[in-house]
């Protein structure tokens, strides 16, 4: 099988780039839901937190350096 698909890998990027790319936004997500399942509410769940600290950190190292 690594014989066929190794020489053939842009080709098969290309299909499947082609395929992702005709997909709207509501078959994206319904297939990413239905591949990912419980596991997308954590991923969720877990950017938000990350992203809500690392604002955070931003926020307090700009008070910190703003100080006189």
């Amino acid at each position: 099988m690594l014989a066929t698909v190794v020489p053939n890998r842009g080709d098969v990027a290309a299909f499947i780039a082609g395929e992702v790319s005709r997909w709207d936004s509501r078959t994206l997500v319904e297939r990413a839901e239905n591949q990912l399942g419980k596991d997308l509410q954590f991923i969720r769940i877990n950017g938000t937190v990350v992203g809500g600290l690392v604002g955070l950190i931003i926020f307090v190292v700009q008070r910190i350096l703003a100080l006189p």
